[in-house]
Formats: structure tokens, sequence, C-alpha cells
């Protein structure tokens, strides 16, 4: 669906489910996801669903997983959930082994893009542990401010914090049919 540099970011196959189960598995991933680790039945049977949602209006998801343009090798995911509010929410998880090397920035900033320029989105907000550091500074790194810190309302005893991206541009209608260009993406082909 769309490309940068190093990355192309597209809906998942059949074929990704070892690579995603590779990072969803291990537990210093899952310790700051309120899915927690995750089997390799429920990694297909996710997988399934990503790669048929639609992303039309509010309440739908679109998860895409990252790829090395040069290898095809599967290093993450980013996401986003249509709000209620006509804003988003984006979501990102990284395979570790493939840290250091700014690709969740580069795959984080290329959604926050087309949050802005394909859907039209004002704002775009990413809830985080706040004891997940990288995760905290990846969002400062893109221009994202803290907004608000609060309980987890589905872990008991962790702090998250909210950050949002200034305004992207004046709010839009959240009916993707009524703003000129704004794509409804349903059952993605790519």
């Amino acid at each position: 669906m769309f490309e940068t540099t190093r990355l192309r970011l597209r809906r998942p196959r059949e074929s990704d489910v070892a690579a995603v189960f590779a990072y969803r598995s291990r537990p210093d991933v899952a310790r700051h996801l309120s899915a927690g680790t995750w089997t390799l039945e429920h990694t297909s049977s996710e997988l399934s669903l990503y790669a048929r949602a639609q992303f039309c209006g509010p309440g739908d998801e679109l998860v895409l997983l990252v790829e090395l343009l040069e290898t095809s090798e599967v290093v993450g995911e980013v996401g986003l959930v249509w709000l209620s509010d006509g804003s988003a929410e984006i979501g990102y998880v990284f395979n570790p082994d493939f840290g250091g090397k700014g690709l969740a920035t580069e795959a984080v900033r290329a959604i926050l893009d087309a949050a802005r320029d394909t859907w039209g989105f004002a704002r775009v907000i990413a809830t985080t542990d706040s004891d997940n550091e990288p995760s905290r500074a990846l969002c400062e790194r893109l221009g994202m401010v803290r907004v608000s810190i609060q309980h987890a309302a589905d872990r008991p005893g962790v702090e998250e914090s909210t950050y949002a991206t200034p305004p992207l541009r004046e709010p839009l209608a959240s009916a993707p049919d009524s703003v000129p260009g704004r794509r409804c993406v349903d059952e993605c082909r790519e």
C-alpha cells in the first residue's frame, strides 16, 4: 500500500504468520501490549482478520505489516484505528531483532503521513506504557506531545501515556465519501 526508502507497508498474507509470530510470541514484546503473547493459532487468526478488514469509518482498524524492501523480511506492523471523534489512534509493534536502525521511525512516519494525506485525519494519538521508553521516544521524535497519563483500563498497575500530533490539518467530515480524495480501504488489494 505504501513504500518508503527502505520499507513497504502492506496487508498481511498467509505466508507472514511465522514472521509475525516470531516477535508477537516474545514476552519482552508482549510486556507492553494489552493483547499479551500470541500463539501461532492466534497469530494466524489475527492476520486473517487484518487482511480483510475495512477502513472506512469510526471503529474500523487498519493493520499493515512492515517489510524490508531489500529482503521482504517482515520487521513489524503499524496500524490505525478510526475514532468516533474523527481522529485516529496509531499503534505499532516491531521485532526487536531489527531495532536500532530507524525502521520503526520510518514506518510510523509513513502511516502518520497517510493518516493526514490519504484519510484526512486532523489529529492522531498514540497510547503507550509510560515505562516503554523506546515507544515514548518514537512518539517524541515524530513531533507528538504527551497530553495525558492514566492507568491502563485493561492492565491493573500499568500507567499509560497518551501522545497526540499537533493538528495535521483542519478537521474534515468523518464520512470518507464526503471528503474529496479520502480513500475508503475495504479488503485492500496490493
